[in-house]
């Protein structure tokens, strides 16, 4: 860790961040899935140092590389998420005891606290972080909220998991959903 600004210490921070409560773990994992996809298409010498890149040009690189294999709106959103993840990533280095972050989970909080309702969809945000395995190496975890209060998280995801090792996966989901 020589510089600390490497692309593996960013996934590091958002692990980090999810699993102290510095943010939702859904987001942390969410902000993780996209960090890794689209700065995987840097070489592992220029993932040595974030610092060194200007983020549009490397989200620009993504978009051309990965374009047939994500919706344009998929695209926007992973870049959208990059730029958030480097951002809070860069503010945590810079000064990690007073990182603080805004999240739905917060806005809701200070709603009920002043005495308003809150909608259903910031309760995804809040949800109480259950202990999760952590991955195993090669591998990364990600979650998906499916409904208020309700967040799947599936770990030990191979970062090279084909098409048809997802439609596998798929499958099984389907398996395991209740008619009615």
């Amino acid at each position: 860790m020589a510089n600390a600004y490497s692309t593996d210490d960013l996934v590091d921070f958002l692990d980090h961040a999810g699993d102290r409560g510095l943010m939702p773990a859904a987001t942390a994992q969410a902000l993780a899935v996209a960090s890794r996809n689209v700065l995987g298409v840097l070489t592992d010498a220029e993932r040595a140092d974030l610092s060194k890149h200007d983020l549009d040009a490397v989200i620009k690189r993504f978009n051309n590389k990965r374009a047939r294999d994500f919706t344009p709106a998929s695209l926007k959103e992973y870049g959208r998420r990059v730029h958030r993840a480097v951002d809070l990533f860069l503010n945590w280095r810079a000064d990690p005891a007073n990182f603080t972050i805004k999240t739905r989970a917060n806005v809701a909080g200070r709603k009920k606290a002043k005495g308003s309702d809150a909608s259903e969809s910031d309760d995804i945000s809040s949800v109480a972080d259950a202990p999760v395995p952590q991955a195993r190496p090669g591998a990364y975890q990600s979650a998906l909220p499916v409904r208020p209060g309700i967040v799947v998280t599936l770990v030990n995801i191979p970062y090279d998991l084909t098409k048809g090792e997802a439609e596998r996966l798929a499958n099984f989901v389907r398996l395991l959903a209740v008619d009615g």
